[in-house]
């Protein structure tokens, strides 16, 4: 049996900065030589698997990160228009994959779909500012805000006996530890007759208020946390930012995109 070919500096060099930006197949291509002899190389220096080299994340490992379902991250990429694309890594194997800047991109106007209460710093690359703004707003918001969470059987009659009292949507949102939306459409399903006291969200907003209103809005703080913090109530907020034109999904006023 003949002896391995040997490499050159050169050869080691590229194969270590091309190691999971190019392909092991386009790397075999270019260095002359067979994928089991790129494969063993790589080996022997101690390199990892391919897919950690990539200055980004593969969607599974994205997904994984969110702590978000692998399908429902790959969906992101036909309905909101992710920028995802795929990438040979091996001499076959293509896989869904994001480039760190271009996951925060596109992130920053769909702040909605994220939840950053409990991925550590750094797990999606370096983050930006704003990125550490929204984890702290998502860790003031439940749980049961972002799941659909079902109601039990005891939750339904203390809802039915506790709308017998005069009591406001934030009261309900705060014990029932759910969005005021949420408490808004249980009470049609059960089709509820009584309903919760509405706060005076007629009262005009300050500038000040406004300001905050919109400043708390774009960096994805939630209505609930928004409407406490104004001493209005979440379903205020929203309509409030609905009359000004607010662009839900991307996060600031129509007027501004114009």
């Amino acid at each position: 049996m003949g002896r391995a070919p040997n490499w050159t500096k050169e050869e080691i060099d590229y194969l270590q900065d091309q190691w999971g930006v190019t392909s092991i197949k386009g790397i075999s291509t270019r260095l002359g030589k067979s994928i089991n002899a790129v494969k063993l190389k790589a080996q022997r220096m101690g390199l990892s698997d391919p897919r950690m080299n990539f200055d980004g994340i593969t969607v599974c490992q994205l997904g994984k990160a969110l702590g978000r379902e692998y399908t429902i991250v790959k969906n992101w990429i036909n309905r909101y228009g992710m920028p995802a694309r795929k990438k040979l890594f091996a001499q076959s194997a293509r896989v869904w994959v994001i480039s760190y800047a271009d996951f925060w991109k596109w992130a920053e106007e769909h702040k909605e779909l994220l939840n950053l209460a409990k991925m550590e710093p750094g797990t999606i690359g370096p983050e930006p500012e704003w990125a550490k703004i929204k984890r702290k707003a998502d860790q003031l918001r439940s749980q049961k805000t972002w799941q659909s969470v079902d109601w039990t059987p005891a939750e339904d009659q203390r809802l039915a006996q506790i709308l017998k009292t005069e009591i406001t949507y934030p009261d309900l949102a705060r014990m029932f530890n759910r969005s005021e939306a949420s408490i808004k459409r249980r009470i049609l399903d059960l089709n509820l007759k009584m309903r919760p006291v509405r706060l005076n969200n007629l009262i005009k907003y300050t500038p000040d208020e406004v300001q905050t209103l919109l400043r708390m809005a774009q960096e994805g703080y939630s209505y609930e946390t928004i409407g406490s913090t104004l001493g209005k109530s979440a379903l205020g907020v929203r309509g409030k930012l609905e009359r000004m034109g607010f662009d839900f999904k991307r996060r600031r006023l129509r007027e501004e995109a114009r």
